[in-house]
């Protein structure tokens, strides 16, 4: 059955209500949120695009934005929007894009005045990952979040700021903080529920310096005036105050959730995953487990009211922050409607849980994990395990599993190997240094993942050791020193045996791994087949049986047969595609699959400035 026209608009919202109720019924011709529904689910109903048609695509339309950042400054993280036949985009400059989706012509562009200043890079150069669409009313609004802390309420039909929000249509969330707030800056797009704006804010957490503490705040979205706070530090006399050391939560920075934050329009709850304490692979100064740092948060949208909570990593001195969007969805599970929201990690567990009680889908054990040597750090004892399902990618490495594609470079490895600690998933950082593995970049990171009706989960993943020593040495906030590098070999290749990037499908209401796949390709290492790549962006599920992905460093848009795991297609991108996906129909009729396709990054590959759109011929 073919729901493909305007005339059948009725028949394919039944048919969307059917098999995705609980994707809060976004409409599926277009892409109007950042995960396609409000919980990020990055599921399309549409179908005209299918495992049997998908090899016969055709560039639509090219359209560049002209923003291309110097150095390693560029990034390019944008997922767009598709509303009503206009596509939105955020450059790294900050700059609203609006393109008509089916032609690829510019409708307008908004910069913010001032200008953003390029040297705003903290955190991981100028990553923006996208905007926010929202309506109420007659309103319709474009929040565009700017690195250096503004909120811009962009008017769609005067294409202006809105005057009644925040200071003549901007809001900056810096004002009011300590030392001018300079520490904070903007990657991800805000989530709205109940017209409560929720912005996610990034304070690095990988800084020597010690930074200030900044509450998650929540906003009124029609005046930008504030509405609640929630500590993720927890201040005296609140819950979890007694996981630091008594004096170490005192204006403790990090702990904030930099990823997107996923809602439940319907209950009014948020989900918001926070990240790791400053510093983020030393905590001598912070003993304890350190709530809410490395936390799955939900909070009630329109007081701020914590829920429930879960922390997936006690006492982090890896980097493994929640890096990712939550995904809510209904999970069919011994003839019961569960509704479950799920969130991956770097760690390369799937965390899953009944979003309304906070209980865990299968059992999570608190086991055993190796003890530090680095004087004066005490890692947690243990830490928590998912039974179910399986990790989505390795979790440690051995000597038999080190690789060079220069094979008289394999015993330097070895030796290399042998002075690290190497003990798994919770290696400590060391002072002859740890292997960390998945590693801060591996497992699901914030490219996130995909979830179809019946709870099949699609995660593009990375497996890159790192190495992390610590020494005492007196230098910065913290008195020590922090290493933390690549393992690769001579040819500057990760030093593990490939896959070194996966696209995974696992099944969430039976917590089995399906198939496991190579994403990307070095055709010029001589492997057993595709190497996989370092990849950022993530992939989109459609009903037509496919998992779309343009994220690994070889630039091509891949077709991946949601059954089998094989790639049914694959077309050139010029550079890295590092942003998802998106599909939506155009005013023509027809599906089209568009993609931000910028490359940089943490990647580091070929810069771009391409937005591509693929069609049927």
């Amino acid at each position: 059955m073919s729901f493909l026209n305007r005339r059948g608009r009725l028949g394919l919202l039944i048919f969307s209500a059917l098999i995705s109720a609980h994707f809060h019924n976004a409409d599926a011709e277009d892409w109007p949120y950042y995960g396609q529904d409000p919980g990020g689910a990055r599921f399309s109903t549409l179908d005209q695009i299918n495992r049997g048609n998908v090899a016969q695509l055709e560039r639509a339309w090219t359209y560049r934005t002209g923003d291309i950042a110097e150095g390693t400054a560029h990034y390019t993280e944008c997922t767009p929007l598709m509303v009503d036949g206009v596509l939105y985009l955020i450059t790294p400059f900050s700059r609203l894009i609006a393109l008509d989706a089916t032609t690829g012509e510019e409708q307008f562009r908004f910069s913010p005045d001032p200008p953003l200043n390029l040297s705003e890079t903290q955190g991981g150069g100028l990553a923006s990952r996208g905007v926010t669409y929202w309506t109420s009313g007659t309103k319709r609004r474009i929040f565009l979040p700017v690195r250096d802390g503004r909120i811009y309420s962009i008017d769609l039909d005067t294409r202006l700021p809105d005057p009644e929000f925040g200071d003549g249509g901007c809001l900056n969330l810096r004002d009011g903080l300590a030392d001018g707030g300079g520490y904070l800056f903007l990657s991800s797009p805000p989530s709205v529920c109940q017209d409560v704006l929720l912005q996610p804010y990034g304070i690095s957490d990988s800084s020597s310096k010690r930074l200030h503490y900044v509450p998650l705040r929540a906003f009124d979205a029609h005046t930008g005036k504030g509405v609640w706070t929630f500590d993720t530090v927890p201040q005296p006399g609140q819950l979890g105050y007694d996981t630091w050391e008594v004096g170490s939560s005192a204006d403790r920075s990090g702990c904030n959730p930099w990823a997107p934050i996923s809602a439940d329009l319907e209950r009014g709850i948020f989900y918001a995953p926070l990240g790791a304490p400053n510093s983020d692979k030393y905590g001598g100064d912070r003993k304890g487990d350190n709530l809410f740092a490395n936390t799955l948060v939900a909070l009630e949208a329109k007081t701020g009211k914590r829920l429930w909570h879960f922390q997936t990593v006690h006492h982090d001195i890896w980097d493994y922050d929640l890096p990712a969007m939550p995904i809510l969805f209904d999970l069919e599970q011994a003839g019961k409607t569960i509704p479950a929201v799920a969130v991956v990690g770097k760690t390369g567990f799937v965390y899953t849980f009944d979003r309304v009680t906070g209980t865990p889908i299968f059992n999570i054990e608190e086991r055993p994990v190796p003890a530090s040597t680095v004087p004066g750090e005490v890692a947690s004892p243990t830490q928590p395990f998912p039974t179910k399902p399986p990790a989505f990618a390795r979790q440690g490495m051995t000597r038999e599993d080190l690789h060079s594609v220069d094979p008289a470079a394999l015993e330097a490895l070895q030796k290399q190997y042998d002075g690290f600690r190497s003990e798994g998933l919770f290696t400590p950082p060391s002072p002859e240094g740890s292997i960390v593995f998945p590693g801060q970049l591996g497992g699901g990171n914030w490219s996130g993942a995909a979830v179809s009706p019946g709870g099949m989960l699609y995660v593009a993943a990375n497996e890159l050791p790192y190495v992390t020593q610590v020494t005492k040495d007196g230098n910065g906030a913290y008195g020590v020193s922090v290493r933390a590098r690549h393992f690769r070999d001579s040819k500057g290749y990760p030093a593990i045996k490939p896959p070194w990037g996966t696209v995974t499908k696992l099944d969430l209401a039976g917590g089995t791994l399906v198939w496991q796949k190579p994403l990307g390709d070095f055709e010029e290492v001589a492997w057993e087949g595709p190497t996989g790549q370092m990849n950022f962006g993530g992939g989109t599920v459609t009903a037509g049986g496919l998992f779309f992905v343009a994220a690994a460093l070889d630039a091509k848009l891949r077709a991946f047969d949601v059954d089998t795991g094989n790639v049914l297609a694959a077309y050139d991108t010029e550079v890295a595609g590092q942003g998802a996906p998106v599909t939506y129909l155009g005013r023509d009729g027809k599906q089209y699959v568009a993609l931000f396709a910028g490359g940089g990054g943490k990647a580091k590959g070929t810069k771009g400035d391409c937005v591509l759109a693929f069609r049927l011929k």
